[in-house]
């Protein structure tokens, strides 16, 4: 049930990224269609828009796993531990006192659970290629738009 959770999530935030690079490249269609109208080929508009939203993605997942590690730091520095209280029942036969209804006598136990962040290099880099292959679907979603831009178009577009 948590690799289906954690994968609608992850679609989630590539949807979310290829909108938001959409919207980018909505807003710069005037400058898209110049660069076009001077003469830049469609593969070079292309390769802008991509790289740029690439950048944006190996950015973003260094950040996130220097925040990552600051906050694993920070919980393993403050090391908070909690403790568990349960009921255990023992069950030693029918009595009527106390243990009516087939009810035995009840025990409390607890224990104490460190709490921790392990920090793995493989999380890390998992972490970090898939911001780059957010990336990448997102610069792809938006250089789709601006390969479709006519240089005419985009310069009669009116912010």
């Amino acid at each position: 049930m948590l690799i289906q959770f954690t994968i609608v999530a992850l679609l989630a935030a590539f949807l979310i990224a290829s909108l938001l690079t959409l919207s980018s490249v909505t807003k710069r269609i005037r400058e898209l269609g110049t660069l076009k109208a001077l003469g830049w080929p469609q593969r070079l508009v292309v390769r802008q828009v991509t790289g740029e939203a690439l950048l944006q993605g190996v950015l973003g997942g260094l950040l996130g796993i220097l925040v990552g590690l600051a906050g694993a730091l920070l919980i393993e520095a403050a090391a908070p531990t909690l403790k568990a209280t349960f009921a255990e029942t023992a069950q030693q036969g029918p009595r009527l006192i106390g243990g009516a209804f087939g009810q035995g006598d009840v025990t409390s136990q607890s224990t104490t659970v460190e709490v921790g962040a392990p920090i793995s290099v493989g999380l890390m880099l998992a972490a970090v290629g898939l911001a780059v292959l957010g990336g990448l679907i997102a610069g792809a979603v938006g250089a789709l738009r601006a390969a479709r831009l006519r240089p005419a178009d985009a310069l009669r577009h009116i912010d």
